[in-house]
C-alpha cells in the first residue's frame, strides 16, 4: 500500500457523497477536492498524449534607469572625470546548480510541505507522527530548520500559506471547518463561521472561502481580528472561492454555478472584478481555465478543452493581468503548481521543473532515495525562482519533506 493514502482519502471522502441522491445540504467542496486529487496524482497523467506541446513567446519586462545630475556653477570650469563604465547584470535565464535536502522533521518518517513565503526562507508543511505520541501535526521551518510546532485543535489542520514575516493561515476542523491565523506562537481563529483561509500576503491581507458548498463566497480579512468582507460576485453565480492574494492586494479565485467546479476570476485593487478570458488554441475554445496562484502581475493555471468526438484535454498557460493575455506553457514545464515573482514558474511533473522568463526549462534534482513510481508534489517557489518546497512519494516510501536550493 502506498503512504499517500492520507490526502487522498480526503479528497474521495469529500468527493464520495456525490455518487448518490443528497439527503441535505451539501458540504462537500469540489473545487477543493479536485485540486487535492489532481494534486495527488497530476505528475502521473501529466504527460499523456492530451498534454500542451510548444512553449509559445514569454513577455519580458523591460526597464528604464533614470538618472539624474546635480548642477553646481563654479567660477572656473572643470573638465568632468571620465564616467567608469557600468553594464548592468542581465538576469540570470534560469537556475542552476540546484541541490535537494531532506528537511527536519523531529524524528517523524512522514510528512509533506503545504506552502512557503516570498523569501524562501520559510516553509510549512503538516507530519504524520503516527505511533510516536507526538500530537502536533503542524510544522514551520525558517531556513531549512524546525521553527515551531503550531498546536491547533481539531482534525485535518492544515497551513495554507504563510507570508515573509513568518505568519500563516490555513484551517482545521472542529468540529465544522474553521479558519485561523498562526504568528508569534499563537493560533488566531477568524471570524467568520465555517470557512478556509488559503492565503495571506506581507501586508497581512487574508483571503479564503466562508460558508457551505452551494453558497460557498469568497471574503477578505484586513487583519486577523477584522470581520470578514465578502467579495462580489457576478450575475448568476451562486458562489465562488479565494485562493491568492499577491501583495499589491489582486485577489484570484473561481466562481461558478451551483455543484459546478468554477473558473477564474479576478478582485483587482482598484476595485475592479473580472472573469479571466478562457483561452484559445488556434481555432479551439477551452470551456473552462483553473487558476492556481498570482503573483506580481502574473497568474497560472490549466485550461481544458473538449474534443468533438468526446474527451478533454489539458494545455497549461501563464497569463498577464497588465496585457489580459495567455502565453501558453511547453509540455516539459508540467502542470504549473506557481508563479514566482520574476514570473518564472514552478510545474509539476515527473520531477518539480521551473521555467524561466527565458523558455528555458530547469528539471529539479531528484530526491536521493529514489522511490518506486515517485509523485513530486512542489508547493512553493521563491520570488527569485531559487528556492522550491514540497515533497516526494511513492510506492515504497513514505511522504518526504523537500527543499530545493538553486544558484
Amino acid at each position: 500500500m502506498t503512504d499517500h493514502s492520507d490526502d487522498e482519502r480526503h479528497a474521495l471522502a469529500l468527493l464520495s457523497p456525490l455518487a448518490g441522491e443528497p439527503t441535505g445540504p451539501s458540504r462537500i467542496d469540489v473545487a477543493r477536492a479536485m485540486r487535492e486529487g489532481r494534486r495527488r496524482r497530476s505528475s502521473r497523467w501529466w504527460a499523456s498524449a492530451t498534454a500542451v506541446v510548444a512553449l509559445t513567446a514569454t513577455t519580458a519586462a523591460g526597464g528604464t534607469l533614470a538618472l539624474s545630475a546635480l548642477d553646481r556653477p563654479s567660477p572656473k570650469p572643470v573638465p568632468p572625470a571620465p564616467a567608469p563604465s557600468v553594464t548592468a547584470a542581465a538576469p540570470p535565464a534560469a537556475p542552476k546548480d540546484c541541490t535537494v535536502t531532506r528537511l527536519p522533521t523531529n524524528g517523524v518518517k512522514k510528512a509533506l510541505v503545504t506552502a512557503g513565503d516570498p523569501t524562501g526562507r520559510w516553509l510549512v508543511g503538516r507530519t504524520y507522527p503516527g505511533n510516536t505520541g507526538q500530537s502536533r501535526p503542524l510544522i514551520v521551518w525558517k531556513d531549512g530548520k524546525i521553527a515551531a510546532s503550531p498546536k491547533v485543535s481539531g482534525g485535518d489542520q492544515r497551513l495554507q500559506d504563510i507570508n515573509s514575516h513568518g505568519v500563516a493561515v490555513g484551517s482545521s476542523w472542529d468540529p465544522d471547518q474553521t479558519p485561523f491565523l498562526y504568528a508569534d506562537s499563537k493560533v488566531t481563529t477568524l471570524s467568520g463561521g465555517d470557512g478556509e483561509a488559503t492565503a495571506l500576503n506581507d501586508a497581512g491581507v487574508i483571503v479564503g472561502v466562508l460558508g457551505e458548498m452551494d453558497d460557498r463566497r469568497p471574503v477578505r480579512w484586513t487583519s486577523a481580528t477584522a470581520r470578514p468582507e465578502s467579495l462580489p460576485l457576478p450575475d448568476r453565480v451562486r458562489w465562488g472561492q479565494a485562493i491568492d492574494i499577491d501583495e499589491e492586494g489582486n485577489i484570484l479565485g473561481t466562481v461558478g454555478a451551483a455543484r459546478q467546479i468554477g473558473t477564474g476570476y479576478l478582485w483587482l485593487t482598484d476595485g475592479k472584478v473580472r472573469r479571466m478570458p478562457l483561452p484559445k488554441d488556434g481555432d479551439r475554445q477551452s470551456t473552462e481555465f483553473w487558476p492556481e496562484a498570482i503573483r506580481n502581475g502574473w497568474v497560472v493555471g490549466r485550461a481544458a478543452f473538449d474534443f468533438e468526438g468526446g474527451g478533454t484535454s489539458f494545455e497549461y498557460y501563464r497569463y498577464s493581468l497588465a496585457t489580459n493575455r495567455y502565453e501558453r506553457l511547453a509540455e516539459e514545464s508540467g502542470m504549473p503548481a506557481k508563479v514566482a515573482g520574476n514570473g518564472w514558474v514552478l510545474g509539476e511533473a515527473r520531477r518539480p521543473v521551473i521555467t524561466s522568463d527565458a523558455g528555458r526549462t530547469t528539471v529539479l534534482p531528484r530526491y536521493p532515495q529514489e522511490a518506486a513510481n515517485p509523485d513530486y508534489l512542489p508547493s512553493s517557489i521563491s520570488d527569485d525562482g531559487r528556492v522550491v518546497g514540497g515533497y516526494v512519494i511513492g510506492d515504497d516510501i513514505q511522504n518526504q519533506p523537500l527543499l530545493w536550493r538553486c544558484s
